[in-house]
């Protein structure tokens, strides 16, 4: 009875929170990196068309059904970086040789199907609060500086084994203004990130597209390469920091896509209402 009122005590603290939906939307011309292909939906069939289909296997049912196809990378939008998904010199973390890995169907190891269920308590680090700022100036390169200060300032302390979740404010331009998203955004350089690893952190997190300023396949090499720590990028942040939910519990759940380098990822975050 003792476990039992336990479990209850559990699930009702989970019931009981406040649940921040992290995601960002998908579209047809959503911004996504200059390099990567475009977010392509089509509606690949129409209730009209498959009625007659329908008629033949359930007649009189009036049944049909209708299905999109997607064509996208798994790097659109709010999404997590598989391990695979950067190298340094040819090499990925732990000096593994990308080139022994990779085929035409994806990787054979360290791919997306490898990453676990995250469940992770996580850290918002709200660079503009800190800053007295709605948002950080324009490619402004967050400090380590910058990022002992938030920490301060937020009386909080970072564990091994967190998620971090850098805002700079830009995750409003994603549905709004795509040339502000894709070129526009402040993020953090190489040496912070660096800071943040040396931290113990799991799982890095920000609300732009590429995370870093000026040299955000540094900062990827920093997080991914050196130091095994995964990556979710172009979170939306916007509610959490207004709540002032520094503190909260982060749940992502990547696609099993077999060699995938990355998935398209749905976060949500769990906080006292």
């Amino acid at each position: 009875m003792l476990e039992i009122d336990k479990n209850e005590d559990f699930v009702n603290q989970l019931v009981n929170s406040k649940v921040y939906d992290l995601g960002q939307p998908y579209w047809w011309g959503m911004p996504v990196h200059p390099a990567d292909p475009p977010f392509l939906i089509y509606l690949y069939r129409y209730h009209e068309q498959t009625k007659k289909i329908f008629e033949n296997i359930a007649p009189g049912l009036g049944f049909a059904d209708s299905l999109e196809l997607i064509t996208t990378s798994m790097h659109s939008g709010t999404h997590l970086d598989a391990l695979c998904h950067m190298s340094k010199n040819g090499k990925l973390y732990g000096g593994v040789n990308a080139a022994e890995l990779e085929s035409h169907v994806g990787y054979s190891k360290m791919s997306v199907e490898e990453i676990p269920p995250l469940v992770r308590r996580a850290v918002l680090l709200d660079f503009p609060k800190y800053k007295d700022l709605d948002i950080l100036p324009e490619r402004y390169e967050i400090t380590p500086d910058d990022v002992e200060g938030a920490i301060a300032s937020e009386k909080l302390k970072i564990k091994p084994g967190d998620a971090v979740l850098v805002r700079t404010g830009y995750s409003r331009f994603m549905t709004t203004d795509s040339d502000a998203y894709l070129h526009k955004f402040a993020g953090m350089n190489a040496t912070s990130a660096r800071l943040l690893a040396s931290m113990k952190i799991s799982v890095a997190c920000s609300d732009n597209l590429a995370f870093g300023v000026p040299k955000p396949f540094e900062l990827h090499q920093a997080f991914l390469v050196e130091n095994g720590i995964f990556m979710i990028k172009s979170l939306n942040l916007e509610q959490l920091a207004k709540d002032e939910q520094y503190v909260s519990t982060l749940i992502v759940l990547p696609l099993k896509v077999r060699g995938a380098t990355g998935s398209l990822v749905r976060p949500i975050a769990l906080a006292r209402g």
